[in-house]
């Protein structure tokens, strides 16, 4: 069984890579994994090292099936919606439902035969890697992740017209290098990030609370950086109250200054829970604005969580 691989990691910026050495996939919701295979054993790693193959359980007997021998595959496990797209919100409920109705779109291979081929450039190994899977990576669950070789900015307008969160640009001559680097960017459609839940604000209206209030981490100090308020389904609203209850703490977690009138009826926890947030910009202070819950991530530790800043190309 080949071991964990730490995953290289996109830096986001705003404009789409020119030039003729990169190709474009489609950005996923979802949750990054690792997927070590050898015949029927697999282990499916989270982006931190986690072993997850039973929580993906229905992934892992997938995988068992495809007879593959010492892989070691990287990829985003996601929910599709009925249009298609990956869901966030979707992907947690079927982790509720015990791993039912997600997918593992696969986009690249660094081990064959339990010998690392990460030092191939990536145009080498994604043909390696859609040669290996054949016909199951067009049928699924286990998906091959496609790509195309020129007009990234044709593919970034389409797919947010078509709703999707955005595109991933690489560099095909590139060999694979685990942290965030430039090799990868990704260009995204929308605001869209993760932010520690640092309390709550209490609700007028018999709800276990009205909104979240988040948090991020800048230079080692937890700032506050807004609150959210919809996206919350009814079973989330009390599964998220039971939850901040038992992380209730007296004082605030964060550094910094907190509005007034936010502050004065603020429940706070202890920074444990991160959760996913889509928002359509920041204010003037610094604040997520219009702010949509899209569920909690489980791979990710609190203390990781910075601002998410894109950078020049």
């Amino acid at each position: 069984m080949p071991h964990f691989v730490k995953p290289a990691l996109a830096t986001l910026v705003d404009d789409v890579p020119s030039g003729g050495n990169w190709l474009f996939e489609t950005k996923f919701d979802g949750y990054r994994a690792l997927s070590a295979v050898s015949g029927s054993k697999v282990r499916i790693y989270t982006r931190s090292g986690l072993d997850w193959t039973d929580r993906f359980h229905a992934i892992a007997d997938a995988l068992a099936e495809l007879d593959l021998r010492g892989v070691l595959l990287d990829g985003e496990v996601v929910a599709l919606d009925s249009a298609g797209r990956s869901s966030f919100s979707d992907l947690q409920k079927g982790l509720r439902s015990g791993g039912k109705n997600l997918s593992y779109f696969v986009f690249d291979l660094l081990a064959v035969r339990n010998k690392s081929i990460r030092s191939e450039p990536l145009s080498k190994r994604k043909a390696r890697l859609k040669s290996l899977l054949k016909e199951a990576g067009r049928e699924g669950p286990i998906f091959y992740t496609d790509h195309v070789n020129q007009d990234g900015a044709a593919m970034l307008e389409m797919v947010c017209r078509s709703g999707y969160e955005g595109i991933i640009a690489k560099r095909a001559s590139a060999r694979y290098r685990s942290g965030r680097g430039r090799i990868w960017l990704k260009i995204k459609c929308g605001h869209e990030q993760e932010f520690v839940v640092v309390g709550w604000s209490p609700s007028q209206k018999n709800r276990p609370f009205a909104s979240l209030l988040l948090g991020v981490y800048e230079k080692g100090d937890l700032q506050y950086a807004g609150r959210v308020g919809t996206g919350f389904s009814q079973d989330e609203l009390q599964q998220l109250g039971a939850r901040l209850n038992r992380l209730s703490r007296r004082t605030p977690p964060v550094t910094g200054g907190v509005p007034r009138a936010i502050a004065k009826d603020a429940r706070w926890v202890t920074p444990q829970l991160v959760a996913q947030v889509a928002f359509t910009e920041l204010t003037a202070d610094g604040l997520v604005r219009q702010a949509r819950f899209l569920g909690l991530r489980e791979d990710k530790p609190a203390e990781n969580v910075s601002w998410e800043e894109s950078e020049a190309e």
